[in-house]
């Protein structure tokens, strides 16, 4: 009989969805990136894996989905003064799919 030794590597992290931060809340999450949940509670805190740690957030302030993202999330934020130029521009960026 022969045994043979089979290393066990660590699945990813069992992923229940995806969500990213809408425009209001206290949080201090990028808005536009998409983040794995962890956890969906009973009393609406989600929890979220940041950077390989548990963050929980307000279900409220959420938008969750069930499938990865696969488009580029367009971020519009309040406008900015810009006073060398005098005038207001909005700031606007996007974020990659795959950037957590």
């Amino acid at each position: 009989m022969e045994i043979v030794n089979r290393m066990v590597t660590p699945t990813r992290l069992q992923v229940k969805g995806w969500a990213r931060v809408g425009p209001a809340g206290a949080h201090t999450l990028r808005r536009g990136a998409w983040y794995p949940v962890v956890r969906i509670s009973s009393s609406n805190i989600v929890v979220l894996d940041v950077n390989r740690h548990n963050v929980p957030v307000d279900r409220r302030f959420l938008e969750i989905r069930y499938h990865p993202p696969e488009r580029w999330t367009i971020v519009r934020c309040e406008p900015r003064v810009i006073e060398r130029l005098g005038r207001i521009f909005p700031l606007t960026y996007a974020v990659c799919p795959a950037c957590r």
